[in-house]
């Protein structure tokens, strides 16, 4: 995979994020527990954390949020936005 391909997945601390709200959706990128990226598609598999595509993320969120939103074009107000709403899911499941 290209590095071009690589900026359209989800960092690991934001997967990591996702993962421990619930996130359980087949993805085509995988992060090791170091930290390393790995691209296909694959079952969920112990030591592995599925990396989602922001659209995925952003998808799953706002449906979590039960909010209408778009996703930004740009790779800088993807992870602010991405870790603004990962916060606001973490404080309403912290509240149930």
């Amino acid at each position: 995979m290209t590095e071009n391909y690589k900026k359209d997945f989800a960092p690991y601390e934001p997967s990591l994020a996702l993962k421990e709200l619930g996130f359980d959706e087949p993805c085509f990128g995988w992060y090791s527990k170091d930290g390393t990226f790995y691209e296909g598609k694959m079952t969920i598999h112990q030591g592995l954390l599925s990396a989602p595509l922001y659209q995925q993320a952003f998808r799953w969120l706002y449906q979590k949020l039960e909010i209408n939103g778009v996703m930004p074009l740009d790779e800088e107000s993807q992870i602010i936005l991405l870790k603004e709403l990962i916060d606001r899911l973490s404080s309403k499941c912290s509240l149930v």
